[in-house]
């Protein structure tokens, strides 16, 4: 009993919402690895030995993801969880309570037979709610009264399938190249996982099959969508999986969302002085306007080089739609730029120390895989939350409490929220009740 009391204590409360809040408020000031598709952020590598120890230690990468935040949620929710029951129990006295005997001062006498006015309450939507020892209840909206309640469900619903999805949670994001088959490799995936070990596991490959951007006048994006195959198991069959911005899709246990980061990806050929070739990949984002560029920057590995790349999407610049990108390319060693270059596909050109050829391109764009449990469990508690208000703010609950006292009838209205709205319903039901026309009996 002490433990309950402690839980629900004002002080308590205040206490685990405003912990919760700031470690919120922290995860959206600094970068997490959930936005970065769970690599570390580079903030962490330059803290000191001392702080980088107790940002591992507390996982001040990844907040929402770390025990002690999942723990500070699972007492919030146990809190909201004995709140609900406290919230059960009294709306339960009160939909079941028979008012005393006793006449207010703000009664009002009836002046036609109790069976008529019973009649008239009827009519106005009242419904007869129980009553003793000379008194009867009529009540309008009753649902109102468990408006309360149903938030405090909702409330419990959306922490707990939250908390279960940041524990479970699992989140794969995999950079696809057009018309390659791509495996879900450690080499090849960036993965995130919660504190529980209940992850499914990936798929064996996935292909990009096409690309699909469009764009509106005023070149800012209106649609992008992937077809996509994935295959579950090595020799199984592909399953086609369409996927746009806003429209995701399933595959197997996972939701698959299309991201918002494409472009186009160059595969390059580097011939070296002593004749030595090898091939790089250079992803460069889609230009954000026609006569803009998308840039992008790649260090060629043992050799002290950067390479710097941009291209148009249209050669002639009056169109967000692909055609024939020239892809231009810069060479610097440190911040000496070395040369530049324009490559049309296929033709050799020298760029420094180097032959460069542009051997292919195509488009590129990152998929994620979302594998956490506990999303529909979330917008249910959304949806108990909004018609808990809803029950609370719109249908309030009114009474209309008949007494009997020294031979006459009187009638009360009790309405617990902005009573004075209502005062004019009631007006109405006494003003009809005094009519002897409208009721010969």
């Amino acid at each position: 009993m002490k433990v309950s009391r402690f839980l629900t204590s004002r002080s308590t409360v205040i206490a685990l919402f405003s912990a919760i809040a700031a470690a919120l408020l922290l995860a959206s000031a600094v970068p997490q690895r959930a936005s970065l598709g769970g690599k570390t952020p580079e903030w962490v590598g330059r803290l000191p030995e001392g702080l980088s120890f107790l940002s591992a230690l507390l996982g001040l990468d990844n907040i929402v993801g770390s025990a002690w935040f999942a723990l500070l949620v699972a007492i919030f929710w146990l809190s909201l969880v004995i709140s609900t029951v406290a919230q059960y129990r009294s709306t339960k006295a009160l939909c079941r309570r028979v008012p005393a005997a006793a006449l207010p001062p703000e009664s009002v006498r009836i002046e036609i037979a109790p069976d008529s006015f019973s009649g008239l309450l009827t009519a106005a939507g009242y419904r007869f709610a129980g009553g003793a020892d000379g008194v009867q209840r009529y009540v309008k909206n009753g649902i109102g009264y468990w408006g309360n309640f149903m938030l405090h469900v909702g409330l419990v619903t959306a922490v707990v399938f939250s908390l279960g999805y940041v524990v479970t949670q699992h989140r794969v994001l995999i950079r696809l190249v057009a018309q390659e088959i791509t495996s879900f490799s450690a080499e090849d995936v960036q993965e995130l996982r919660g504190i529980l070990p209940l992850q499914q596991g990936l798929p064996y490959s996935v292909v990009l099959k096409s690309l699909d951007p469009r764009f509106w006048a005023n070149d800012k994006l209106e649609y992008l969508a992937s077809e996509l195959y994935f295959t579950g198991k090595p020799g199984a069959d592909p399953q086609r999986v369409a996927v746009a911005l806003s429209d995701k899709s399933q595959f197997g246990p996972y939701l698959v969302y299309q991201s918002s980061a494409y472009g186009r990806a160059f595969d390059l050929e580097f011939e070296s002085p002593p004749g030595e070739m090898h091939r790089e990949r250079l992803y460069l984002p889609y230009p954000n306007k026609r006569d803009g560029a998308g840039y992008g920057e790649l260090p060629l590995g043992g050799t002290g080089f950067l390479l710097k790349g941009k291209f148009y999407a249209d050669s002639e610049r009056r169109s967000m739609q692909l055609h024939q990108p020239p892809l231009t390319l810069r060479l610097y060693q440190g911040k000496q730029l070395q040369q530049e270059v324009t490559l049309a596909p296929g033709i050799a050109q020298r760029l420094g120390p180097f032959k460069v050829r542009l051997v292919h391109s195509e488009w590129w764009t990152d998929i994620l895989l979302d594998g956490s449990r506990g999303t529909a469990g979330i917008f249910t508690g959304f949806a108990l939350i909004l018609a808990g208000v809803l029950s609370s703010y719109c249908l309030v609950p009114r009474e209309i409490i008949v007494r009997e006292a020294d031979g006459a009838h009187y009638a009360q209205q009790v309405v617990r929220r902005f009573p004075q709205f209502y005062r004019e319903e009631f007006d109405e039901i006494m003003l009809t009740a005094r009519q002897p026309a409208a009721h010969p009996g």
